[in-house]
């Protein structure tokens, strides 16, 4: 972007050195460790030289919105837009010193589409001269929330390409959001730019990448001079790797069979484990409750559903499935499964698609799948191995299965008693003898005095209160059990945290009359309770169990 225009305006006044001093550049950081990974690597958890807290990503915050009021974020947009606007008019030190400050009051993305906004509203912008500040900041800045706002300033000049910085930078999460959009925006077909950008991105900027990515399939879904099998290619990685995410698989699975066209890649005669593996994975996450789109947001389901089965129940018995299917087959004929004995039409799920010949199917197929004979192997080995997610799986297939699964939720209570999840179904259980059991271990290997320090108004936030977790685990397991465990639930009325001590009364209050010998214990706990709707219910359970 060359101006031939003669001006004094230069960046040589704002040189690294002389503003920063021997602040390392951001972009440096991150280009260095870019060079050194070995694709397709992730950068991971890459700590920035400019000593912010680290969040899990800045792209969260397009989440879950900004902690400001609405009349803060327009003030503090405005007071950055005229720092910009200074500093285009006086490359001075002063100047870009003054806009740092405004930006390390709090996170840029808030404000940032209304600071660019207000920057161009004018109509005075000059592009080369707006292009150099953008790239100075990228490249030099050794402030996180500086470099956001020159990618965000890169953004508004289309036609602008700078795709390898913008690749670069956008390798570490905390810019992946900001670099995706100004890709999208500048470049005429992105689609190629951001696809990389997904590939190099796990958590929060995963999400935002393939979101963008999507989009511009869906604006522009002719390949032009990219080619019909390059975007084959988006799409294919879409269904089979692109929904895959470190914080929730549920945020991409809908967007990613959508723009991948699941539906289209399943009607093949003949699909790869790596397309069915995909399409388990975004069936699983689509039947979850979770917060993102759910299965009934899904029109094509019915028709994804049925073709996925149809692949799984005429795979022949000598080539094994992976227990996923086992659990998604099984998910799918509960969610579409009559109430009663006999399959009738059901209304609402007609509305969506599921009418009574393919639920039939469904049913029928997913019955199929469920019937075959390797799941047995593999749930004994998932059960038996150190892998958590695989041990879960096969838990839930156990489960199913009817194969008995505590004695290795036994097995890894023993090896981490402080943190292990494998607590709730070990005192879930309907087995007298087991839940002695859990108690005894509970009682055995639980710090209960490190725990019972006192009641405080404490919410119990971080891991120092890890084990109180544990301990609240297994004193729900102790629900209409009444006498059983006294000296846990004695423990967790005296913990810190109101939460734990809240679920403590709430068990106490199924236990009855006398409540197993811990009536001393609650009234104790309730002359010293701080918090009064919580001191409110002790008084509840305790007149409770004198009648």
């Amino acid at each position: 972007m060359q101006s031939t225009e003669i001006e004094s305006w230069t960046l040589e006044t704002l040189d690294a050195a002389t503003t920063w001093g021997a602040r390392p550049s951001i972009y440096a950081h991150v280009e260095a460790a870019v060079n050194a990974l070995e694709e397709p690597a992730f950068l991971g958890e890459l700590p920035l030289p400019d000593g912010a807290v680290e969040a899990e990503s800045a792209a969260a915050g397009a989440v879950f919105g900004s902690e400001l009021s609405v009349a803060d974020e327009r003030l503090r947009a405005k007071q950055i837009a005229k720092a910009v606007r200074d500093l285009l008019a006086d490359s001075s030190v002063p100047n870009l010193r003054h806009l740092a400050r405004l930006l390390s009051r709090g996170p840029v993305l808030g404000v940032l589409d209304d600071v660019l906004a207000e920057v161009v509203a004018r109509g005075e912008l000059q592009p080369d001269r707006f292009h150099r500040l953008a790239m100075f900041l990228i490249r030099e800045a050794p402030e996180r929330e500086l470099v956001k706002l020159g990618i965000g300033m890169l953004g508004v000049l289309v036609g602008c390409d700078e795709r390898e910085v913008l690749l670069t930078i956008g390798r570490h999460e905390e810019f992946t959001l900001f670099a995706a959009v100004a890709l999208a925006a500048t470049l005429e077909r992105p689609q190629v730019s951001l696809w990389a950008l997904a590939k190099g991105a796990r958590a929060w900027g995963r999400i935002h990448a393939v979101e963008r990515l999507a989009e511009s399939l869906s604006a522009d879904p002719d390949p032009g001079e990219l080619g019909a099998q390059t975007f084959e290619s988006i799409r294919a990685w879409l269904v089979r790797e692109g929904y895959r995410n470190a914080v929730m698989d549920d945020y991409l699975a809908l967007t990613c069979a959508r723009a991948g066209r699941l539906e289209q890649a399943l009607a093949a005669d003949i699909v790869d484990d790596a397309l069915l593996d995909g399409a388990a994975g975004i069936l699983a996450a689509l039947l979850r409750a979770g917060p993102a789109e759910h299965i009934e947001d899904y029109g094509e389901a019915p028709q994804v559903a049925q073709a996925y089965l149809r692949h799984l129940s005429r795979r022949p018995g000598h080539r094994p499935l992976d227990l996923i299917h086992l659990l998604v087959a099984e998910q799918l004929r509960e969610f579409i499964a009559p109430v009663g004995d006999e399959l009738e039409d059901d209304a609402t799920l007609r509305a969506l698609g599921w009418d009574l010949d393919c639920r039939a199917a469904v049913i029928e197929m997913a019955g199929q799948v469920v019937a075959r004979s390797e799941w047995s192997e593999q749930v004994e080995a998932g059960l038996a191995g150190e892998d958590e997610l695989r041990f879960h799986q096969a838990d839930a297939a156990a489960q199913l299965l009817g194969i008995d699964s505590w004695p290795h939720h036994h097995r890894r209570v023993v090896a981490e008693p402080l943190h292990s999840q494998s607590w709730f179904p070990l005192v879930h259980t309907e087995d007298a003898a087991r839940l002695d059991v859990a108690i005894e271990l509970a009682r055995a290997h639980l710090p209960l005095d490190a725990i019972a320090t006192g009641p405080a108004d404490e919410p119990g936030l971080g891991p120092e209160f890890d084990v109180h977790d544990t301990l609240l685990i297994v004193v729900h397991g102790l629900v209409d059990r009444s006498g059983k465990g006294a000296e846990l639930l004695a423990a967790a009325l005296r913990s810190p945290a109101t939460r734990i001590r809240r679920g403590a009364v709430r068990v106490l209050s199924t236990w009855g009359e006398g409540l197993g010998g811990l009536e001393p214990a609650l009234r104790a706990a309730e002359a010293i309770e701080p918090d009064r709707d919580l001191r409110s219910d002790m008084q509840t359970v305790l007149a409770s169990s004198a009648v």
